[in-house]
């Protein structure tokens, strides 16, 4: 185990049993850990407002990245779990060996974004047969001949 694992140890364990002292001086904190008879003592001092601002925006995007897999994780294997509870071993037998076989049935795009737009249909081309267009336009209702 190396130095730094160690001390992340010593830190959780500090922290889950209320073994740990902060005390803050003019320009530096001393955090305290005390396990037993033995205590391991650390002196943290002001860092510049710039330099505690990148580390500080880095530690914060870390415990991000670290929350959102954590939350995917999770996702996933409720979504396991209900799917491992909702069928039976036979129902899951088919469901994997669907996955593994591509589906080579024709089907429409039903309210997808990236499908391809319907083409709109030219007066007089036939409903039936879309790529013929008849010989005459229609004509429609004519009003004025009444």
């Amino acid at each position: 185990m190396c130095p730094s694992e160690d001390y992340s140890t010593k830190f959780r364990e500090a922290f889950e049993h209320k073994a740990a002292a902060l005390t803050v001086h003019d320009s530096k904190a001393s955090l305290q850990l005390k396990e037993g008879t033995r205590s391991l003592t650390f002196d943290l001092f002001k860092l510049p407002c710039s330099e505690a601002r990148k580390q500080l925006q880095a530690l914060m995007f870390g415990l991000v990245g670290c929350v959102s897999s954590l939350e995917k994780r999770l996702e996933a294997a409720e979504d396991a779990a209900a799917a491992a509870a909702s069928c039976s071993p036979e129902k899951n037998r088919l469901q994997s060996q669907r996955l593994l076989i591509p589906d080579l049935s024709p089907r429409k795009n039903r309210g997808g974004g990236s499908a391809v737009t319907a083409k709109r249909r030219v007066p007089g081309e036939s409903l039936i047969n879309p790529g013929f267009k008849s010989k005459k336009a229609p004509t429609g209702v004519d009003f004025e001949d009444s």
